[in-house]
C-alpha cells in the first residue's frame, strides 16, 4: 500500500505536466494559462458556494440534535476539492470537480462512509482488540523506579 501511494505521488505531477504540455501545444501558451486561471477561480467559487450550503446543513442537523455525519464528510470532500483546484493543472481540476460537484460527490462520500462503517463494525465485534491496540506497552523492568510523592504548598 505504501509503494502504491509513493507511486501515485510521483506519477500525478508527471501526468499533470504531460497534460499541461499537450494542452499548451494544442491551444497555445496564453489560452492554456487563461484556462488554468479560469478553472481555478471557478473551482474555488464552486467550492465556497457548496461549502456554504453544507455549513447550513450542518447547522440544521445540530439544531435538530442529530449528528451531521454525512455533512461533515461533504465538508471534508469540499475542502479537498478546493485544495485540488488551487493546484495548477487540469487533472487536479477534474478531480476537484468530482469532489465539489454534488452529483459526483455522493460516490466519494459513500466510499468514505462505507469504510468508516466497516471499521466501526469490526471494532464493535472485537472490542478487546481495539483496546489492546490503543494501550501503551508496560514499562521495561529496571528502567526506573516509581516513587510516591506529596505536594506541599
Amino acid at each position: 500500500m505504501g509503494c502504491l501511494i509513493a507511486l501515485l505521488i510521483l506519477a500525478f505531477p508527471a501526468a499533470e505536466i504531460y497534460v499541461l504540455i499537450k494542452v499548451g501545444s494544442w491551444l497555445g501558451f496564453w489560452d492554456t494559462l487563461f484556462l488554468l486561471i479560469f478553472s481555478a477561480m471557478f473551482g474555488v467559487y464552486l467550492a465556497r458556494w457548496q461549502g456554504a450550503i453544507t455549513l447550513r446543513r450542518i447547522q440544521a442537523c445540530l439544531a435538530e440534535g442529530k449528528a451531521p455525519t454525512v455533512e461533515m464528510v461533504d465538508g471534508l470532500l469540499l475542502f479537498a476539492g478546493g485544495i485540488l483546484f488551487m493546484i495548477p493543472g487540469f487533472l487536479s481540476d477534474i478531480l476537484g470537480v468530482f469532489f465539489v460537484f454534488p452529483l459526483t460527490r455522493w460516490l466519494f462520500r459513500w466510499l468514505i462512509l462505507r469504510k468508516i462503517g466497516a471499521d466501526l463494525s469490526r471494532r464493535a465485534s472485537h472490542p478487546g482488540e481495539a483496546v489492546q491496540a490503543n494501550r501503551m506497552p508496560p514499562p521495561a523492568a529496571g528502567r526506573g523506579r516509581v516513587e510516591d510523592a506529596e505536594i506541599v504548598e
